[in-house]
């Protein structure tokens, strides 16, 4: 078997496609883009460029390298938001479908970058154009890549969030834990208060934390289908939509129930209290 069987496959450059027989081919695992991806390549690429963010998070690099400096995808992955940044500024089609295979999926959108940038660049912001035209399109690769993050992805988009109540530790907030600084200067209390704030029937359970009102569920899926988010979604992965779809119609069914029995106790009430003086 050969070696580069087991090296990620990469789309071969513009200046590689040209040549008869690229060594990088032999040397790297890459192959040539297929007719109907190229094609797609080039209809995203023009999507990309005139997209209206694109314009306002692109200013310009001076190649310095300090958002790479301090994104810590970059220490773990083949990810570099300078490289981001430069594919949108001065790349191609071909370049672009190949960040949209692996790398635009390895930022951690914390937004380092975009602090450390003297151009004042939307680094993060350009990626997640990136993404979203390539779950818009449903590349093969951001199907592989999300498949795994069905579970949080039904979470946020019927109860909103996948934090619970008893995640908030001093291990993994430590901002809220015993090495809190500067609280009282920046948010006029200490992390004590705060952390008095969280009502104690959740702090130990996950139970009461996920619970979440049915007119909250139908507003948030609500702003998907109104936003294209469903349709998007739908594209990526039908099953997952037609589950979700499922899910709220019950939801609809069950706050329609209690409105109607909440409409027959104010009728039943109606007369007491329209009388009552007391």
């Amino acid at each position: 078997m050969s070696v580069v069987a087991h090296l990620p496959r990469r789309v071969l450059s513009l200046v590689e496609e040209e040549a008869p027989d690229p060594p990088s081919m032999n040397l790297t695992g890459r192959e040539r883009m297929t007719v109907s991806d190229r094609t797609l390549a080039e209809q995203m690429f023009t999507e990309f460029r005139q997209d209206p963010r694109h314009h306002e998070f692109v200013l310009g690099c001076l190649n310095c390298g300090e958002c790479t400096t301090g994104c810590p995808a970059a220490r773990f992955y083949d990810f570099s938001p300078r490289e981001m940044l430069q594919i949108a500024q001065t790349g191609d089609a071909t370049t672009l479908w190949d960040a949209m295979q692996e790398k635009i999926w390895a930022c951690c959108q914390c937004y380092t970058c975009n602090m450390r940038c003297r151009f004042g660049n939307d680094i993060a912001g350009i990626i997640s154009v990136m993404r979203e035209l390539s779950v818009r399109h449903g590349v093969e690769a951001t199907r592989r890549t999300l498949s795994p993050f069905n579970r949080s992805l039904t979470l946020l988009m019927t109860v909103g969030t996948q934090v619970s109540s008893d995640m908030i530790q001093p291990d993994f907030f430590r901002d809220w834990g015993p090495f809190a600084a500067g609280s009282e200067q920046v948010w006029g209390v200490s992390a004590e208060v705060m952390r008095k704030a969280i009502p104690l029937d959740v702090l130990q359970t996950t139970t009461s934390s996920w619970e979440v009102s049915v007119q909250t569920s139908l507003e948030l899926f609500r702003i998907y289908e109104q936003t294209g988010v469903l349709d998007m979604l739908r594209g990526l992965d039908p099953d997952l939509t037609e589950m979700l779809v499922d899910l709220i119609e019950e939801r609809r069914e069950e706050f329609t129930e209690a409105r109607e029995r909440y409409r027959t106790e104010i009728e039943r009430m109606h007369g007491p209290v329209a009388t009552f003086s007391g």
